[in-house]
């Protein structure tokens, strides 16, 4: 007798358990991330907080209806390799509130760039990129609950699936590459705000090209590889990114005013005679002493998410950074 062709379930059921475990690390991450920002920014805009608490929320019933999918396509329907081409419920609930997560975390960064630039045209092109890849995914997302088989899906509303991916790696490179500019502009010439915002242009352009870059990748997958689930393993994961780069972002403020608290202002000694410096001039008693001068460049300070920035640094003027927080030029 011959034997019947054996099922390979890797390429269908891998990608899914893969993305169902990073999800939980990611949830997990941010959870701490969340916990760590409401004890440390208790004074924060009620606005910020509702979004903090939003995306926790969502991400709580995301991660659980991933959880329910996986374990209807690797414990229910594990022995009807038929039923693996059809979407579960949750796994179609799992897709429409991805959208409203990413959505949200976009909004957010868009209307940064716009309070850090004052340019209405960034603020309609990323609102627009933002507003379209949200229509799109949830467009994809009634189609997956009507249509439910995966196959269909992909070959009918493949179109969709690029569509939202394309415009949401179009919008996370132009946040990153505006909030980079802008920060850069916004260099006063001291040492210390120079040497923060360098830090602060990093840490955007780190956190934006991880969402955009793994937007690719899936994108990429789907292209090439539609046959498997290995795009949808990229795209369980994707939602759980942008919630940590949101919160990421809110912490870091703690960590730029440790930078800017760990440094020591120095000091300059001067002294009747040019040559001697102020170390020589304590050495020698009769020396003429030195006066001492502190010398403290800048201060940075957080809360100031409501401050209106103007387009030129002068002096005492606050320079808005992504994270709601300010670099304020000397006086």
């Amino acid at each position: 007798m011959e034997q019947a062709p054996s099922f390979n379930a890797n390429p269908i059921l891998g990608p899914i358990i893969i993305g169902a475990v990073v999800s939980g690390v990611l949830y997990g991450a941010a959870t701490v991330q969340a916990y760590l920002y409401f004890q440390r920014f208790p004074r924060d805009n009620w606005k910020i907080k509702s979004l903090v608490a939003f995306e926790i929320s969502i991400q709580t019933i995301h991660l659980a209806f991933v959880i329910a999918g996986m374990w209807a396509m690797v414990v229910a329907d594990y022995a009807e390799p038929q039923q693996l081409t059809i979407l579960p419920v949750p796994t179609v609930v799992t897709i429409l509130l991805c959208s409203p997560i990413a959505f949200a975390v976009q909004a957010y960064f868009v209307l940064r760039v716009y309070r850090l630039s004052e340019q209405p045209l960034l603020l309609i092109l990323g609102g627009l990129l933002a507003i379209s890849k949200c229509a799109l995914h949830l467009v994809f997302g009634i189609a997956a609950s009507i249509v439910r088989d995966a196959v269909t899906l992909a070959h009918n509303w493949g179109w969709c699936i690029t569509g939202f991916l394309v415009l949401s790696i179009a919008c996370d490179t132009l946040i990153a590459m505006a909030l980079s500019h802008h920060l850069n502009l916004r260099k006063t010439g001291f040492d210390r705000t120079s040497r923060i915002i360098d830090r602060m242009i990093i840490y955007t352009l780190a956190t934006g090209l991880i969402t955009s870059t793994t937007e690719l990748a899936e994108a990429v997958c789907f292209w090439t590889m539609n046959d498997n689930y290995v795009w949808m393993g990229l795209y369980v994961i994707e939602s759980g990114l942008y919630t940590n780069s949101l919160l990421a972002a809110l912490n870091s403020r703690a960590l730029f005013n440790r930078l800017r608290n760990s440094e020591v202002p120095y000091e300059l000694g001067f002294s009747p005679r040019g040559s001697e410096t102020a170390g020589s001039s304590y050495r020698d008693q009769k020396a003429p002493q030195p006066i001492l001068i502190n010398v403290t460049h800048e201060t940075v300070s957080s809360q100031v998410d409501e401050a209106p920035v103007g387009s030129h640094v002068r002096e005492g003027d606050n320079v808005l950074t992504p994270y709601g927080a300010a670099l304020t030029s000397p006086k």
